[in-house]
């Protein structure tokens, strides 16, 4: 067996405003993953394609947000990034407790929590079909649309993370312990960007909003996306 010291990047929109008022009764995450250079760069060239041809046919200016464009355009884009693995994770909020909704670093907190959860069921996906091995090292980048981060807990997200991939959690609330996934060491870097510069967190949106209107619309074919998983919360 080869072991190599490899490279993981996700990358992560959301969809939806995290609070009870929220129209389509969601909050979503969505993103793509990419466990070698080549296809990352490849989806970058295709969804850049797609944007640039898009905007020689619309009058808009600057970024293209999900939330401004119609149906077709928006179909079309994602189209051109769906062969790459992506995953959802969608929280319906009625089933939130009000003490995280109405608190805004129990919300943060939150929105780690199902980050982490979301990023794992990944990589656990991963090794069962031999994407990745569970005895190789690995570098995980985690870019997500910019945001305001606060949370009430006592680690980042980059060392929770890592905590739990690489050590398991036991969480004594419960009594139930979450075991490693993985052996070798791992190094997390977790980076806020300015999606107007990264295309692929543009492609982030667009699937976002796909997804979350999946769910306001009860239109399940609109989850159903080539090497797609989806979670949903709680």
């Amino acid at each position: 067996m080869i072991l190599i010291n490899r490279i993981v990047r996700f990358f992560f929109d959301d969809s939806g405003v995290f609070h009870k008022t929220e129209s389509s009764g969601y909050f979503v995450y969505a993103g793509y993953v990419f466990f070698n250079m080549n296809d990352s760069d490849s989806a970058k060239r295709k969804y850049k394609k797609a944007l640039s041809e898009l905007k020689k046919s619309v009058d808009l200016e600057g970024e293209f947000k999900a939330s401004s464009l119609n149906a077709k355009h928006k179909r079309s884009l994602h189209n051109s990034v769906r062969e790459f693995d992506s995953l959802s994770i969608a929280v319906k909020l009625d089933r939130v407790y009000d003490h995280i909704i109405n608190d805004k670093k129990s919300r943060g907190r939150y929105k780690d929590y199902i980050l982490k959860r979301g990023i794992k069921s990944k990589l656990s996906e991963a090794l069962k079909y031999e994407r990745i091995n569970a005895d190789d090292d690995i570098n995980l980048f985690i870019y997500i649309d910019e945001q305001q981060t606060a949370t009430n807990g006592y680690y980042s997200l980059e060392a929770s993370i890592k905590e739990e991939l690489q050590y398991g959690i036991h969480n004594f609330d419960y009594g139930i312990t979450h075991n490693r996934i993985l052996n070798g060491a791992i190094n997390v870097k977790v980076e806020y960007c300015d999606s107007k510069s990264n295309y692929l967190i543009q492609a982030s949106d667009i699937l976002a909003n796909r997804v979350r209107a999946s769910y306001f619309n009860n239109n399940q074919k609109l989850r159903e996306i080539p090497n797609h998983s989806i979670l949903t919360f709680p």
